[in-house]
This record gives C-alpha cells, sequence and structure tokens, in this order.
C-alpha cells in the first residue's frame, strides 16, 4: 500500500542512524536553511525534515510542509529527557499518548506549574488545548507501543507510552524535574512535540512520536548522558515501526 510520511528530527544527529540505513534520493537546503531529504526504507517513500530544535522551528517546518503535501501521517522522532519517577532508563523507548506545551496557561500563584486553563481554545472545539494538550493519533500510537514492546522488550530495552511534556527552558534541577512530573504525570520530556502536534491537528494529520531516553530530566550531568544510544534507539524504533506497521497504516489510513 502506498504510503506518504513526513518524520521530524530536530537534528540530523537524532536521525543519523535511520539515514544511514535508508534509500537517499534526494537533499536539499530549504530557504530557511532546513534540511529536507526524500527517503525510501521498507518500500515506503518519506520526506524527512530536520527541523532544528524547539518548538517554534518545528512549527514553522511542518507547516511549510503542510501547506502543499497531505501525507497519511506526521512521525516527529528524537531524543529527549526521562523522569527518574517512571521505570524508565536511558536508552529505553517511549511512545507519545498525548503532548503538553507546559507553559500554556494562566498562573495560579501556587508552587506548582500545573496552570489553570486558558480562557480560550488553541484548536477550535478542542476544550484540551487551554491546558496545552495535544491529542496524538491513538490508533497510531497503540500500534507503535504494542510493535516496538514486541520487538524490544524486555530483551533490549523497555518500552512505555505516556504523556510527554514540551519545554522552551532546559529542565537544570531536582526540584523543577519532581514538580514537573507531579504536575503532569509526564514519561518524556522534549522542546518541539507539542509544536508538531499543534500543526499537525490543525492540518488534520495524524501525528505520532517516539524517542528514546538520553538523560534523565533535572540536573545536568552530562557524564551519565548517553545520546548516541538514545539516537540509535529511536532511529531504530522509527525504522521497526516502518517496517512492521503496514496493517496500522492501512486500517488507520482506510479509515479516513
Amino acid at each position: 500500500m502506498k504510503t506518504n510520511i513526513i518524520i521530524l528530527a530536530a537534528t540530523k544527529m537524532e536521525i543519523a542512524p535511520f539515514l544511514k540505513i535508508s534509500k537517499i534520493i534526494s537533499e536539499k537546503i530549504s530557504c530557511t536553511g532546513k534540511t529536507i531529504i526524500i527517503a525510501k526504507y521498507a518500500e515506503k517513500i518519506m520526506k524527512i525534515a530536520v527541523t532544528g530544535v524547539g518548538i517554534v522551528n518545528t512549527a514553522q517546518t511542518l507547516t511549510s510542509l503542510l501547506e502543499f503535501h497531505k501525507p497519511d501521517i506526521v512521525i516527529q522522532i528524537g531524543i529527549g529527557g526521562i523522569f527518574k519517577q517512571t521505570s524508565l532508563k536511558i536508552g529505553d523507548i517511549g511512545v507519545a499518548d498525548s503532548e503538553t506545551y507546559i507553559h500554556a496557561g494562566i498562573e495560579t500563584g501556587d508552587s506548582s506549574f500545573d496552570l489553570a486553563p486558558l480562557p480560550f481554545n488553541l484548536l477550535k472545539d478542542d476544550k484540551l488545548t487551554r491546558k496545552g494538550i495535544f491529542s496524538v493519533n491513538s490508533d497510531f500510537a497503540v500500534h507503535a507501543f504494542n510493535i516496538l514492546s514486541n520487538y524490544f522488550a524486555p530483551r533490549i530495552c523497555n518500552v512505555t507510552k505516556g504523556a510527554f511534556i514540551t519545554v522552551s527552558s532546559i529542565t537544570a534541577t531536582k526540584n523543577t524535574a519532581h514538580k514537573f512530573f507531579l504536575d503532569f504525570n509526564a514519561c518524556m520530556e522534549s522542546m518541539e512535540g507539542s509544536g508538531a502536534a499543534h500543526v499537525a491537528a490543525i492540518y488534520k494529520t495524524n501525528f505520532l512520536e517516539i524517542r528514546a531516553g538520553s538523560n534523565y530530566v533535572g540536573k545536568r550531568d552530562k557524564s551519565t548522558w548517553k545520546i548516541s544510544l538514545a539516537a540509535q534507539r529511536a532511529s531504530q524504533a522509527l525504522a521497526v515501526f516502518l517496517e512492521k506497521g503496514d496493517k496500522c497504516f492501512e486500517s488507520t489510513i482506510r479509515a479516513k
């Protein structure tokens, strides 16, 4: 079955292992300096965009693509911070079942980061967006979690499905990490996910996010980070999903 896929990665390093096993058809630099790659893997043609770090870079890049091309799915891939309060370890894989932009809301005056809802929706008819919560495609998320769990766990690494949060500042203290976990019950943190989820929702496009943990959220101790391992795992997870997800693509796309 022919599929149209857009894959987003904040940096080329995060998707480099996947590019090594893909057939690169073309590569160009956009007018905004973003790398856009057309590649083939598992008999699927995909457009891969290296967006740059952060929510605005991600949103701008995806918007520029969706204005001219309606894919079957947008997949955000990359590394992320994991919360020690979960059972995840560095190198483990997470599949998002929601994305929250934690800075959306109204301050309440207390010490938590759990803001009160905005008085307006960020997406039409979606009240969850008043708290910066953006949905992912639940069918794709469930299928991806099952496929990756069957392949990776427990022999290679753990796989979880849960809430992801997006931040615009780097979390660098144990106290902030603890508050984020209490307020959002998140398993992973990044700087891009909700930007992609928001734009995908605007264009009514399926969205899936898969990340591998490179470090624990909190005090910055680079001696414990495993960025290369996380990039390898995230790329491997993407490859496995593309190889084994045909039934998921077929059922979800036909249902549109």
